[in-house]
């Protein structure tokens, strides 16, 4: 019996690059699968969303105060502002607000 005389395989420098890419390709794609699915994933909190619809005369503030008597109100207007995706305080009667 005779043993093949086929040389190892060898990576030429291009071939190094491509192996690279590739592999930055796959491990791109493997983490944005990974965060789409964790930020789409449940939380696990079974509490129905709280919610405020706005009556005349409220404001932002005002609200905010109510949620956090005792903190800092500044606080609680931007939680608000984000969790509802606020871009202004201005709020309009029958507006319907996310609580935290």
């Amino acid at each position: 019996m005779r043993a093949s005389a086929e040389p190892p395989l060898r990576l030429t420098g291009r071939g190094r690059v491509v192996l690279v890419v590739l592999v930055m390709l796959v491990s791109c794609l493997v983490l944005s699968v990974a965060r789409v699915t964790s930020s789409a994933a449940p939380t696990g909190d079974d509490r129905p969303a709280r919610v405020h619809v706005v009556r005349s005369g409220e404001t932002l503030w005002g609200i905010a105060r109510g949620l956090a008597p005792d903190g800092d109100t500044r606080v609680a207007v931007a939680r608000l502002a984000g969790l509802n995706r606020l871009e202004t305080t201005d709020l309009v009667p029958g507006q319907t607000l996310r609580l935290p």
